[in-house]
């Protein structure tokens, strides 16, 4: 007479747990190929680079969400939230730094038609960092990991157009290394959504708005 072997309940789950672990997506991983991407694209032309990291962070993050689905936490209500604290945040530098933020957007995102550049920084840059950052990385690994981690994605993003300007770039790393933290801390409490809106409502304020606001002066001063 044969015995069949019995696998304990103990043996059974660490079994689950090893599969479980091979399938999945490494956020760290994925953050070494982002670099990797941006790095071997410094010659790239800055408006095409851009874009091309942004669809590498985007495949990356629906990679890890096809195995391991993000929470949105969607709601009305938490959205406003978010872009209430994006307002805050960012109205006191548009009304006493408007000059800076101006010529600073120009030179991170050359991308000419203004048109573009709302898009480029409402309806891609906001929800794709967003989803990668805090969706994936933030929820895995932690916020200040989430935080410092895309903090120096500046250096991936403008390594290009500050190559030769240390300080700047350094100011950049820690200003988006500060603002990971405020989305961070948005997302924590109201949801995915909210800081997405948040990071939307910054971006409009302090690198689009500027802009328009200069035209708009530009043009009161030609018909004085």
């Amino acid at each position: 007479m044969t015995r069949k072997k019995t696998v304990s309940p103990k043996r059974k789950t660490k079994s689950r747990r090893s599969r479980s672990s091979r399938r999945d997506f490494d956020p760290y991983f994925a953050y070494l190929i982002f670099v990797g991407v941006g790095l071997g694209s410094l010659q790239v032309n800055p408006e095409v680079r851009l874009t091309l990291l942004w669809s590498t962070l985007l495949a990356l993050s629906l990679i890890y969400a096809g195995r391991k689905p993000v929470a949105v936490q969607y709601s009305l209500a938490n959205l406003g939230r978010g872009a209430i604290v994006g307002l805050i945040i960012s109205l006191p530098f548009l009304l006493a730094a408007r000059g800076v933020l101006h010529a600073s957007s120009t030179r991170l995102f050359p991308i000419p038609s203004q048109a573009a550049l709302f898009q480029a920084l409402t309806f891609v840059s906001a929800p794709v960092e967003e989803m990668y950052f805090r969706g994936i990385l933030q929820r895995e690994r932690g916020p200040l990991s989430a935080a410092v981690l895309y903090g120096l994605a500046g250096a991936v993003f403008f390594l290009p157009i500050f190559r030769g300007f240390a300080l700047i770039l350094l100011a950049v790393v820690l200003s988006m290394g500060l603002l990971g933290f405020v989305y961070g801390y948005v997302c924590n409490q109201y949801g995915l959504a909210a800081s997405i809106a948040c990071h939307a409502v910054v971006n409009f304020v302090t690198l689009f708005l500027p802009a328009v606001l200069e035209r708009l002066v530009q043009g009161l001063t030609v018909i004085d």
